[in-house]
């Protein structure tokens, strides 16, 4: 008997922000994790692009953050290779509460999808390790 994987349901189902990215950086589709953790539907993400649905922080001049995604994935698209970036400060606007932001820290890692050769998507995985970071502020 043969087996069938169900490719989008484990898309769906990856325990991280996992979006599927066209090279010209527009979401193509994302978990149901992402979901959750950015407080949007997947029906506002998809179609649009990732800087515009998350814009950086107008109230902090030193956050980096979207310069630093926009390389990543910019290194990604160019060269091919994943690219592992170093914890990162992005913050998330509330959606319910535009122009308020949440101060968030992430484990980014921009994974290349490969066709014929050549980079035909981009797989951005976050992970939200924010508690970690306020957790070691603490000590």
């Amino acid at each position: 008997m043969e087996r069938q994987i169900d490719y989008q349901a484990i898309f769906k189902s990856a325990p991280a922000v996992t979006v599927a990215l066209s090279l010209d950086f527009t979401v193509l589709d994302v978990s149901d994790e992402t979901a959750e953790l950015t407080g949007r539907k997947a029906d506002d993400l998809i179609g649009r692009n990732v800087f515009d649905t998350f814009r950086p922080n107008p109230n902090d001049g030193a956050e980096q953050g979207q310069r630093d995604l926009r390389e990543s994935l910019e290194s990604v698209v160019a060269t091919g290779e994943r690219d592992v970036m170093p914890l990162t400060r992005y913050d998330l606007e509330d959606p319910a509460r535009p122009g308020v932001f949440d101060e968030r820290y992430w484990d980014i890692v921009n994974i290349p999808v490969m066709a014929d050769g050549r980079v035909s998507q981009v797989i951005f995985r976050a992970m939200d390790v924010t508690q970690v970071i306020r957790a070691s502020q603490l000590r």
